[in-house]
């Protein structure tokens, strides 16, 4: 895919598992239930989620970079923001405790578009949502129903409902922490749909008050970036408390969206992360990873958006016309 024939190529992000240069943003999980990194100085471009690392593969790491020299900015009134950008994206970055979910969610989405625009960044591109306790109940409704609620009231206020939706996660953690990544763009992205599934702002009332906005996936230059993907065909949810079956859904989603895009990668080739609902359940995840033979990924523990998923994944895969660097050094496929 060429968005823009007189861009080269270093414009658009990579992600590699080699920290060659400095990232726009290196994401990271926690190591059992340690918080401490989660206060941490916001200087770096470190991610880091609020969720514990259950497995991950012996190479997996995840640096964002384009390229280009990275600025890092600090601004007075936001300690719990990271902001860093380049030439041609911005990172946003927000480590927030547990405050009314509906505000935070509202303050949050407001502050990253405001900045975004401020600075010429008119595309987002990726988000990424931790909310903790997202299955319990507050002011009568799911705390991700309100999530999605406050988002959609945001983009209606900034009159955004009518542009593209990005790739977006939305994962629960226990640890009273709230995480939300943005990354936008100075180029805009290509939304791929799942024909097996019911686009999300088109689904029935019955998830959420207001439906979810986000697209399955989203083409950006030789990135395809997957968003949370689960066990999901129409818009119900299928193998209900059957993990392995859930886990095969996922891949068969995950494979059309491949397919969809066109873009020339085989589904082990991507760079994964795992959500997963009952950790007691690791291993038998793992077994089925290997068999997928799936060389680069992250277990984390967290609760998927809704009760009866017990497995959600997320994926990026980068064109295997170009060297990819995703293991110890470059190779080429």
């Amino acid at each position: 895919m060429d968005h823009n024939s007189n861009s080269s190529l270093h414009n658009f992000i990579q992600v590699n598992a080699v920290d060659t240069q400095q990232s726009l943003m290196n994401f990271v999980g926690l190591e059992g239930s340690d918080t401490s990194r989660l206060a941490s100085n916001r200087s770096t471009t470190d991610v880091i989620m609020p969720l514990t690392v259950l497995a991950q593969s012996p190479t997996y790491q995840e640096h964002w970079s384009d390229g280009a020299a990275v600025l890092v900015k600090s601004i007075a009134d936001k300690p719990e923001l990271t902001h860093a950008e380049t030439d041609h994206h911005l990172m946003l970055s927000f480590q927030c405790e547990n405050l009314p979910l509906d505000e935070l969610v509202s303050e949050v989405y407001t502050t990253a578009y405001q900045l975004a625009h401020q600075h010429g960044f008119k595309h987002l591109i990726r988000v990424w949502n931790y909310l903790d306790q997202i299955n319990h109940q507050q002011q009568n409704i799911e705390r991700y129903q309100m999530f999605c609620v406050a988002r959609h009231q945001v983009l209606e206020e900034r009159q955004q409902l009518d542009q593209p939706n990005p790739a977006a996660t939305a994962i629960g953690g226990h640890y009273g922490h709230n995480t939300f990544v943005f990354l936008f763009s100075r180029q805009v992205g290509l939304v791929v749909e799942n024909k097996r599934q019911v686009s999300a702002w088109q689904y029935p009332s019955q998830y959420a008050p207001k439906q979810p906005r986000f697209s399955r996936a989203m083409q950006y230059g030789d990135l395809l970036l997957c968003s949370g993907t689960a066990s999901v065909v129409g818009h119900e949810t299928i193998h209900l408390g059957d993990l392995e079956a859930q886990f095969d859904e996922c891949m068969i989603n995950v494979q059309a969206l491949l397919d969809e895009s066109g873009l020339k990668a085989s589904l082990n080739q991507g760079m994964y992360r795992f959500y997963l609902r009952d950790k007691s359940l690791v291993n038998q995840l793992l077994t089925k990873i290997q068999a997928h033979l799936i060389v680069n990924y992250m277990v984390l523990e967290g609760d998927i958006c809704r009760e009866n998923l017990l497995i959600e994944c997320e994926a990026v895969f980068q064109s295997v016309q170009k060297t990819v660097k995703l293991d110890k050094g470059s190779f080429d496929k």
